[in-house]
């Protein structure tokens, strides 16, 4: 693919060139010349489109408190940004689960200097909220529904400890892209894998998910239980609390997520006789709509707080 090696390069040695806006242009030309396709050469050429804008953004009166534990494995630890700033009222807390098709990941990206990902904790952060990047188990190890039980152990977390850093523990908001949409999914309609009383949370966002039949090497070799267990599957036999989600998929995002995420929003107009928020993203690709945020385009951010404030009604 020597197109997304000429990205690569050219980002590298114009970077420091370029005004913001310049910067922006680029990585929306960048994504278009790259067009409809996915793999990890496309994910690399993305984060080189995308860091030299995380670069130009000031994390002044931002904190962060990494690596903290809410399990025993390696792997279930997150990173905590809050505002220096004191509050009168607990802010909301906005929990981030990465992609990477189930096998790979993390909640930083080290070959971005740590601010891709962090830049979804930090938007949270510069809000007056909590905003939490967690890793979660990975597969083969992980069997299905092991990322839904990470995340309900964030928010077990969060609800006995998140008062503490100024955060409100009945004011969460999952937030998941790929792959981590899929996991916030699996625990949106998976009641075995909630809290005794209920999700716990006030709403969701579900970027660019994999909603339909999911990878062997996490839910198993049987056919029947791959679609069960599924997002799709999952929907059709809940019967539990309604939580308000926001779906998104991305004009560049490959076909089949964008029809699996058509999937579910059919399935939720049908369940629910009323339809979720639902947006394409015109202009970005599979991973690009997440890394926008924070950053000089404010394109996707103002679609989360627009979100935000339908979910809390003011």
């Amino acid at each position: 693919m020597k197109m997304l090696s000429f990205f690569l390069i050219w980002i590298s040695l114009s970077d420091a060139l370029l005004a913001q806006d310049d910067l922006l242009q680029a990585a929306f030309t960048g994504v278009a010349e790259i067009g409809k396709q996915w793999n990890g050469e496309v994910n690399t050429a993305t984060q080189a489109l995308y860091t030299p804008l995380h670069q130009q953004v000031d994390d002044g009166g931002l904190l962060v408190h990494r690596d903290i534990a809410y399990g025993d494995h390696p792997l279930q630890t997150f990173d905590l940004w809050v505002s220096d700033q004191d509050f009168r009222e607990g802010g909301p807390v906005g929990i981030y689960f990465h992609g990477g098709a189930m096998v790979r990941g993390d909640k930083v990206s080290a070959a971005t200097d740590n601010l891709i990902y962090s830049n979804i904790g930090k938007a949270v952060a510069r809000i007056g909220g909590i905003g939490i990047n967690a890793n979660y188990r990975l597969a083969p190890e992980a069997q299905f529904p092991d990322g839904a039980r990470d995340l309900r152990m964030i928010i077990e977390w969060v609800k006995e400890n998140i008062a503490v850093y100024g955060g409100d523990p009945d004011n969460i908001f999952l937030f998941g892209n790929s792959a981590g949409a899929t996991h916030v999914a699996s625990y949106l309609y998976h009641e075995e894998s909630q809290l005794e009383d209920g999700p716990g949370i006030r709403a969701a966002v579900l970027s660019s998910c994999g909603c339909g039949t999911g990878p062997e090497v996490y839910y198993g070799a049987d056919p029947a239980m791959r679609e069960a267990n599924s997002p799709l599957g999952l929907v059709e036999r809940y019967t539990g609390q309604y939580v308000p989600v926001y779906l998104w998929s991305a004009e560049y995002d490959p076909s089949n997520i964008e029809s699996s995420v058509a999937d579910l929003y059919a399935a939720l107009c049908h369940k629910y006789a009323d339809c979720p928020m639902y947006t394409q993203w015109q202009g970005y690709n599979h991973v690009s709509h997440v890394m926008s945020i924070d950053t000089e385009d404010r394109t996707i951010t103002n679609g989360l707080i627009r979100f935000y404030h339908d979910v809390i009604g003011d």
